[in-house]
């Protein structure tokens, strides 16, 4: 079945993508404000101050976000250009062997990931551009510590409310909008797989406006993007970033609990050893070809 805009080019599609974003944003955005608005006291809620908020209205906020930028306007496309809400975006039936695959191959990514933030996190731009550096540090310490605020917590409610928030909507939400959307998209408007697959973790890096940490998210886009281009399906890619996520989680807690001196948030060379990146880096090839294997089989 053909989604009733499926005759769009390239370019037309990624226009009603981004209108479909951005008014889903608006919407649910005003909706959910105001709906919150009777349970809440805080007067700085409409003033979009985010430091004045409280870490519970940031955290709701949040999970509004996932929902209004990436879950259901991807959805509306998967409608719109597939003719499906869920199977126009590339979610089937997933082979089980393939999602654990997924979970395994950016699980063993992670001290090449490491690696990489690290080496990035030390980049100098020329004295010309000391104002940019300025700015693109000051996002990046913004990010970090609005992650740090909704993290740093024993409460075991507001740990599974981190774990929903932190580890699966993004896995889904995320991948939903650029592996099942905008991949797709750019391989038709540029006829091939591979500068999709680039163009899209470019994107996935950059929205995230962390400059410092921009490499190993792209690495990541690159790994999650080959997980759909070779297994077509949108669950493997969800898996991939859901394992990066949970183990972000857990080398948080596990950090703040045993040597709560340092912020794991932050790269440091003392907790990554290049020793580990060779090893990574033969153990996700050797995934990626079992992967590809099982899925030529399993076609």
């Amino acid at each position: 079945m053909q989604g009733m805009w499926s005759h769009l080019g390239g370019f037309g599609k990624l226009l009603v993508v981004t209108i479909l974003v951005f008014s889903s944003f608006v919407v649910i955005s005003l909706l959910a404000v105001l709906a919150a608005l009777p349970f809440t006291d805080d007067l700085s809620f409409l003033s979009g101050v985010q430091g004045a908020l409280s870490v519970g209205t940031l955290r709701y906020l949040q999970i509004v976000q996932s929902f209004s930028v990436f879950i259901i306007p991807s959805l509306l496309a998967g409608f719109l250009f597939g003719g499906h809400l869920t199977r126009g975006i590339g979610f089937y039936r997933p082979n089980s062997q393939l999602v654990i695959l997924s979970f395994l191959i950016i699980l063993f990514s992670q001290p090449l990931v490491g690696y990489l933030g690290t080496w990035n996190s030390s980049m100098q731009l020329p004295e010309y551009l000391g104002g940019l550096e300025q700015w693109m540090a000051q996002s990046e310490e913004s990010a970090s510590g609005f992650i740090y605020r909704f993290l740093d917590t024993d409460d075991p409610v507001i740990l599974t409310l981190n774990f929903l928030m932190i580890a699966i909507l993004p896995a889904l939400g995320e991948e939903m909008l650029f592996r099942g959307v905008l991949q797709p998209l750019f391989g038709q408007w540029f006829r091939n797989k591979h500068i999709a697959v680039l163009i899209t973790a470019f994107l996935f890096s950059a929205i995230h406006l962390q400059f410092f940490t921009f490499l190993p998210r792209f690495f990541l886009g690159i790994a999650l993007g080959y997980l759909m281009v070779l297994g077509k399906n949108l669950w493997y890619p969800i898996a991939g970033h859901f394992a990066n996520n949970f183990l972000s989680l857990v080398v948080f807690y596990y950090y703040r609990h045993t040597q709560p001196e340092i912020n794991p948030l932050e790269p440091n060379e003392e907790m990554l050893s290049f020793g580990w990146v060779i090893p990574s880096m033969v153990l996700m090839s050797f995934l990626f070809w079992t992967f590809f294997r099982k899925r030529e089989v399993s076609a």
